[in-house]
C-alpha cells in the first residue's frame, strides 16, 4: 500500500511531503518533527505558547519538534488573539544608557559587554 498518482485537497501537504514521512511507534514523523492530527493542535498552541514568546519564538519552538499543514497562519492567528501578546509585543526592556568620555589614548579604556541587569545584576 502507498501513495495515490495524485491526492485529493485535503491531503496535498502531506502528498507533497510524501517521501519525507515515516512511521516511528504509530507516530507519523517528518523528519524529527511530529505530524500534529486537527484535534492535537489546540493543546500543542497551548503548550509552545505558556510563556507568550511571540510568534518568532514560538514558530522556531514549533518548527523543532512539531508540523501540520498550515502551521505557521495557525500560529500567527493564535499569537494575534493574544491580549497579553498584543499588549506586550512592543514593550522591549530598555537598559540603562551609560555614557563614556572620549579616551584620551589609544588603548586608554577597553569595553566589554555585559549581559542584564538580571535581578538586578549585570553578567
Amino acid at each position: 500500500m502507498g501513495w495515490p498518482a495524485k491526492a485529493e485537497d485535503r491531503f496535498h501537504a502531506y502528498f507533497t511531503k510524501r517521501n519525507e514521512l515515516t512511521v516511528h511507534k504509530k507516530c507519523l514523523l517528518w523528519g524529527n518533527r511530529v505530524v500534529i492530527p486537527k484535534a492535537g493542535q489546540p493543546p500543542i498552541l497551548d503548550e509552545l505558547h505558556l510563556s507568550h514568546p511571540g510568534i518568532v519564538r514560538m514558530k522556531a519552538l514549533a518548527h523543532s519538534y512539531v508540523w501540520w499543514p498550515n502551521i505557521d497562519s495557525d500560529i500567527e492567528h493564535f499569537v494575534a488573539n493574544c491580549a497579553a501578546c498584543q499588549t506586550h509585543q512592543h514593550m522591549s526592556p530598555k537598559g540603562p544608557v551609560h555614557p563614556w568620555e572620549v579616551p584620551r589614548n589609544p588603548w586608554s579604556r577597553l569595553h566589554i559587554d555585559f549581559a542584564g541587569p538580571s535581578k538586578e545584576n549585570n553578567f
